[in-house]
């Protein structure tokens, strides 16, 4: 396969693994070439990026590449997701919101255990509408994301502190009605405001 197909193979695979990023030992195996070609087409890809100046760039991340948004439009990005009149919560937002707001710090694999599907989109826009933010890692294999709450979540729902969130209902018999129960808490303090 010639270089311009690799490159566009290699875009794709970096648009799909998404935040999880790929090494070169993925990119090494996925098109059978040296490391040294896989790191060329990675920074060539991300060269092509940069020269053409992109919104979007590929950044190195714990060995990992992934594809990013430039830091230099981030107050674009602020805008569209902190205008809360046009930016209103979906359901899957709300949803990932309450699970944060009660069981933080959380990883995005126990959000997914929760909900039973993937949740990395969602999550992505709340960082962007500043409601979650990055609290640390966790010190176990893949050194895995934490995530909490921000400041801009308790001035979206009009509260002085994470405590003043409704109490959970203890004699839940199944997970789906703790979810129900989280999402439906946060929906109706969000009405109220």
């Amino acid at each position: 396969m010639n270089k311009s197909k690799l490159l566009a193979a290699l875009e794709g695979l970096l648009y799909v693994v998404g935040e999880d990023g790929l090494t070169i030992d993925q990119i090494v195996f996925v098109f059978e070439i040296s490391d040294e070609e896989a790191l060329d087409l990675v920074e060539t890809l991300k060269t092509m990026y940069d020269k053409n100046l992109r919104g979007i760039t590929i950044i190195n991340t714990a060995n990992k590449y992934k594809m990013a948004t430039r830091n230099d439009f981030i107050d674009y990005y602020k805008k569209l997701f902190t205008d809360v009149n046009k930016s209103k919560l979906s359901g899957a937002s709300l949803e990932v919101l309450s699970i944060v707001a009660y069981k933080q710090p959380i990883t995005r694999a126990e959000i997914e255990d929760i909900r039973g599907t993937n949740s990395e989109n969602v999550i992505r826009r709340l960082l962007a509408m500043s409601l979650v933010k990055e609290v640390g890692r966790l010190d176990t294999a893949g050194r895995p994301i934490i995530y909490g709450t921000t400041n801009d979540f308790l001035d979206y729902f009009n509260l002085s502190s994470i405590e003043e969130l409704p109490e959970l209902v203890q004699n839940l018999d199944t997970d789906d009605d703790i979810e129900k129960d989280l999402f439906n808490m946060i929906t109706n303090n969000n009405k109220v405001n």
